[in-house]
C-alpha cells in the first residue's frame, strides 16, 4: 500500500508539472501578450518638476526675467535586442543610458524658422527607457525576414566586399511594431483621435539589434518560432565575428529612400542599428549628408581593431554616447522640432480653396481615376487632424482657364526665374548650365498685386452655399463707431476705467440696426495649382521644390513631364522628383501652413541666419523632401502640429506680457523716480514713521499722485492669476490633454491682450493729466516748521554733548 501511494504522488507531482510546462508553452508562442509580470509604463512625473516650473513661471512673471515658459515631455526609448539576445548577445545597462540622457540632454528650447529665433517655451525632457522581451525581439526579426525583397548587391563598409541587398518595405512590417508599442504601453488601436486628444499617450523611440545571422533570408532552416522562449546559446568567437551575415538590409517607406531609420504613421520612430549602413544626402554637399559613420554599429564596439576583439570598456562608454547624441537629434527634429510659422489661429473655422489655374485643356487633375488626380477627401481627412476638435475645416476646390486671367497670367510670366548650375558628367568635368525654375515668393507678391477677382468668384462656382455660411452679411447692435478689425468681439477690460471717456463716446455713437460688417471667425488659406503644359521639362520652383508655401498661402507646381532627376542621391541612385503628383505637395505645404511645421530634416540656427539640413530622418511617413514618398502625416507630427498652436498663443501673450511690464517700467522711470533714481512714495498704507518722515519732503501741489494704485493692484492679481494659469496649462500638456491645454492658451491669450490695452489706457491717461504740469527737484520750501524742527535738532545735539561731557572719569 506504501508503495502505491508513493508512486501515485509521483505520478500526481508529474501530471501537474506536465500541465504547467504545457500551459507555459501554449502561452510561450503568443508575443505581445500582457502577462501579469509585464513591465507597465507609468506617466507621472509632472509632480517631481512641478515645484520647477512653478519657481521658473514666477520669475518669468514677477521680476522681468528672461525665462522660457517649462513644459514637461516624456520620451520613452524601448531597447530591442539589447538584454543578451541581440546580434552580438550585446546587453546594454539601461540605468547607465537613462541617466546618461538625463545629465547630458535635460532641456530642448524649439525655434521658429520664419524669424530665426527661440521660443518663450522650453521642455523639460523625462526620459524612460525600457527593454523589449525576447519573443517580441524573434517576433520582429521573423516580421522583417520575411517581407527581405533582393535588390541585387551592395558594397560593405569595412571590407569593399560585395554582398547580397536586401530591401524592407517599413509599411508592410508597420503594425508589427504597431503591437510592440500596444503591447508595452497598454494602449489599444482603435484609432479613435478624439477620445486621444484627453489621455496620456506615449511617445516613443524603437532602437532595434537584430541577430542577422538568425535572421538571415538565404537560410531556410531556421525556425524563428522554436526560439522565441528557448533559452539562447552564447556565441562562439567565429559566430562572433559571423554575426553581420554577410548581407545587407535597408528600410524603404512607401517606396522612398532607403535608409536605416523612418518616422512610422502612429506616434513612434524606428532606428535599426543592424540594417545598412545607409548614404543619403544631397551631391557634393557635406552639410546634412548621411553616411556609414552617422549611426553607431555594434562590429565597432564589440572589434574596435579589426577582426581583434578587446576588453577595453571604453567602446560602451561611447556607445552610450552615441546614443546619446541620435535620441537627441530624433526628440529635435521629430519629436519636439522648430516651428515654421508662428501663426496664432483664434478663428472657428478653416476655409481652404484649392484653386487649380492650368493653361491647357487636355487633363484636368481635379478628375477622379487617375494616376495624376488629387483626392480633396483625403485632404481633408488629414487637415482635420492638424486642427484641434472645435475648428470646422471646409476644403473646395475648382478648375480655372489662366488665359482667363491675364493678370495671373502675367504674375506667372514675371516669377520665372533662372540659375547656373555646375555639374558633374560622366566624364568626371563640371558643365555649366542655366536652369529655370519659378520663384514662389515673387510670384505671391505679384498675385497680391494684380486684384484679380479669381478666389471670390471660384468659390462661388464650387459650392454656391459657402457664401451664404460663411459670407453672409449679418445685421447687430452696433458696439462702436470704430470698429477695428479684430477677431475678439468680448468687450475689452480698460473700457470701464475712464468712466467720463465712456460716457462722451456713449453720446456720440447711436445704436442703429442695418450696418454691414465683416463675419469674423474663419481663416481663408488658399492653395493655387498650377496646372502647365508645354513648359520646360525640368521645370520646379526654388531649392528642388515643387511646392512653396507662406503662412497665408500655399502655391503647388503642376505639370505632365517624366521624372526630373534631383542633385540628390540615395545609395547609388539619384532621386527624381515627379511633377505630375501634386498631392504629396499639397499636403506638406497645408501642414506647414495650418499646423506650422516644419521639415524633419530642417532646424533653425541663429548664427547661420538659415535652417541647417540633416537628413536623418528624411525617409518615413510625412510628404516632406526627396527621400520621402508618403501622402499621409505621422501621428507624432500631427501632435506637434496641434501643439504648435497652442505654443504660438502661449509666446504670443508672454511677448504681450513682457512689453506691458517695459512699458511700466519706462512710465516710471519717466515720471516715478527722484534725481538720484529711487521710487516715488505712494499714499497708501503709510506708516507712522513714513508719515513723520514725509513731512520734510512734503509736496506743495494737490495734484493726485500720477501712479495710480488701482493699476498695480490689478496687475498684481493679474500675475497671481496667470501663473496658476501657466502651471496648469504645463500640466495639461504633459497629460496630452490638449483640448484642455488650447482653451486654456486661448484664455491666456486674451487676457493678455486685454490688461495690455488696460495698461495702455491708463497710461495714456495719466501722461495726459502730466502734460499740464512740469516736474521740478527742488528743496524743501522754508516755512516756520523748518525753524522749530531746526531748533529742535540743535537742541538734541547740545544734550547729547553734554551727557558725553559729564560721563568722562575725572582725569
Amino acid at each position: 500500500m506504501l508503495g502505491r501511494s508513493i508512486c501515485a504522488t509521483v505520478i500526481c507531482q508529474l501530471i501537474i508539472i506536465l500541465s504547467a510546462e504545457v500551459v507555459q508553452l501554449e502561452s510561450a508562442h503568443k508575443a505581445f501578450r500582457r502577462d501579469p509580470g509585464h513591465p507597465q509604463w507609468h506617466h507621472g512625473a509632472f509632480q517631481d518638476v512641478k515645484d520647477s516650473v512653478r519657481s521658473d513661471v514666477r520669475r518669468m512673471l514677477h521680476t522681468r526675467a528672461e525665462v522660457p515658459f517649462q513644459v514637461p515631455l516624456e520620451v520613452n526609448i524601448i531597447l530591442v535586442g539589447f538584454n543578451g539576445d541581440g546580434g552580438y548577445r550585446y546587453s546594454m545597462d539601461i540605468h547607465k543610458l537613462e541617466n546618461f540622457l538625463r545629465t547630458s540632454f535635460p532641456f530642448h528650447r524649439p525655434s521658429c524658422l520664419e524669424t530665426g529665433e527661440p521660443l518663450d517655451i522650453e521642455h523639460h525632457i523625462v526620459y524612460n527607457v525600457f527593454p523589449a522581451g525576447q519573443a517580441e525581439l524573434i517576433s520582429l526579426e521573423k516580421a522583417v525576414k520575411e517581407v527581405m525583397v533582393p535588390v541585387g548587391t551592395a558594397r560593405e563598409t569595412e571590407f569593399g566586399r560585395e554582398v547580397p541587398a536586401f530591401d524592407v518595405e517599413a509599411t508592410t512590417v508597420e503594425p508589427v511594431f504597431q503591437k510592440l508599442y500596444s503591447y508595452i504601453f497598454d494602449v489599444d488601436d482603435t484609432g479613435d483621435i478624439a477620445s486621444e486628444m484627453d489621455r496620456p499617450v506615449p511617445t516613443a523611440i524603437f532602437i532595434m539589434n537584430f541577430d542577422k545571422a538568425r535572421m538571415d533570408p538565404k537560410n531556410k532552416e531556421i525556425d524563428l518560432d522554436s526560439l522565441m522562449y528557448d533559452r539562447l546559446t552564447q556565441l562562439t568567437e567565429d559566430d562572433m565575428k559571423k554575426q553581420e551575415g554577410d548581407y545587407i538590409y535597408r528600410y524603404r517607406y512607401n517606396g522612398g529612400g532607403a535608409s536605416q531609420v523612418w518616422l512610422s504613421s502612429g506616434r513612434f520612430a524606428v532606428i535599426d542599428l543592424s540594417a545598412g549602413p545607409c548614404t543619403y544626402g544631397k551631391i557634393e554637399t557635406e552639410e546634412g549628408s548621411i553616411s556609414s559613420k552617422t549611426l553607431p554599429r555594434l562590429r565597432t564596439v564589440m572589434y574596435p581593431r579589426g577582426l581583434t576583439r578587446t576588453s577595453d570598456h571604453s567602446g560602451h562608454d561611447v556607445l552610450v554616447g552615441q546614443l546619446g547624441a541620435l535620441i537627441s537629434s530624433t526628440i529635435e527634429h521629430v519629436i519636439a522640432p522648430d516651428v515654421r510659422f508662428e501663426t496664432v489661429d483664434m478663428t472657428r473655422r478653416l476655409l481652404v480653396p484649392i484653386i487649380v489655374l492650368q493653361n491647357h485643356n487636355r487633363y484636368n487633375i481635379m478628375d477622379k481615376g487617375h494616376n495624376y488626380s488629387i483626392d480633396i477627401e483625403m485632404i481633408k481627412a488629414q487637415v482635420k487632424k492638424m486642427v484641434h476638435p472645435e475648428q470646422e475645416v471646409v476644403i473646395v476646390g475648382g478648375t480655372h482657364p489662366l488665359h482667363h486671367h491675364e493678370k495671373l497670367a502675367i504674375a506667372v510670366s514675371k516669377a520665372m526665374r533662372g540659375h547656373s548650375l555646375q555639374e558633374t558628367k560622366k566624364d568626371g568635368r563640371f558643365h555649366v548650365h542655366t536652369k529655370t525654375y519659378l520663384d514662389g515668393a515673387i510670384l505671391k507678391e505679384e498675385m497680391e498685386q494684380s486684384a484679380d477677382v479669381l478666389a471670390a468668384g471660384i468659390l462661388e462656382m464650387a459650392d454656391p452655399s459657402l457664401s451664404s455660411k460663411f459670407f453672409l452679411r449679418q445685421h447687430w447692435m452696433e458696439e462702436s463707431a470704430d470698429s477695428s478689425d479684430s477677431i475678439f468681439k468680448h468687450k475689452p477690460l480698460w473700457a470701464t476705467y475712464s468712466q467720463h471717456h465712456g460716457k462722451e463716446k456713449k453720446r456720440r455713437m447711436a445704436k442703429k440696426r442695418g450696418d454691414l460688417y465683416r463675419t469674423y471667425g474663419t481663416r481663408v488659406l488658399p492653395v493655387f495649382i498650377l496646372s502647365l503644359a508645354d513648359v520646360d521639362p525640368h521645370l520646379m520652383m526654388e531649392d528642388e521644390s515643387m511646392v512653396w508655401m507662406s503662412n497665408d498661402v500655399v502655391i503647388v507646381l503642376e505639370h505632365q513631364n517624366e521624372k526630373i532627376p534631383l542633385s540628390y542621391v540615395s545609395e547609388t541612385e539619384r532621386r527624381h522628383a515627379v511633377p505630375s503628383q501634386a498631392q504629396r505637395h499639397i499636403l506638406a505645404g497645408l501642414a506647414s501652413a495650418v499646423g506650422g511645421l516644419s521639415a524633419p530634416y530642417e532646424k533653425a540656427s541663429h548664427v547661420h541666419e538659415r535652417p541647417l539640413l540633416n537628413w536623418l530622418w528624411a525617409s518615413g511617413c510625412h510628404p516632406y523632401g526627396p527621400f520621402s514618398n508618403a501622402s499621409k502625416i505621422s501621428q507624432i507630427l500631427l501632435d506637434v502640429a496641434l501643439r504648435n498652436t497652442i505654443y504660438a498663443c502661449v509666446d504670443s501673450a508672454l511677448h504681450r506680457i513682457r512689453d506691458t511690464s517695459e512699458a511700466i517700467q519706462a512710465f516710471a522711470g519717466e515720471y516715478l523716480k527722484t534725481p538720484l533714481g529711487e521710487p516715488v512714495k505712494g499714499k497708501k498704507n503709510k506708516s507712522s514713521t513714513g508719515l513723520w518722515l514725509e513731512k520734510f519732503y512734503k509736496k506743495t501741489t494737490n495734484l493726485p499722485e500720477p501712479f495710480p494704485h488701482e493699476l498695480v493692484e490689478r496687475l498684481e492679481s493679474y500675475l497671481d492669476s496667470l501663473e496658476e494659469q501657466l502651471v496648469d496649462l504645463s500640466s495639461l500638456l504633459y497629460d496630452h490633454r490638449l483640448q484642455d491645454a488650447h482653451f486654456n492658451s486661448s484664455e491666456i491669450l486674451q487676457t493678455s491682450i486685454f490688461t495690455q490695452q488696460f495698461v495702455d489706457s491708463v497710461l495714456t491717461g495719466e501722461r495726459e493729466k502730466m502734460r499740464c504740469c512740469e516736474i521740478e527737484y527742488k528743496f524743501p520750501a522754508q516755512t516756520s516748521q523748518t525753524f522749530v524742527y531746526g531748533g529742535i535738532l540743535l537742541a538734541g545735539f547740545i544734550v547729547y554733548f553734554v551727557v558725553i561731557f559729564f560721563s568722562n572719569p575725572v582725569r
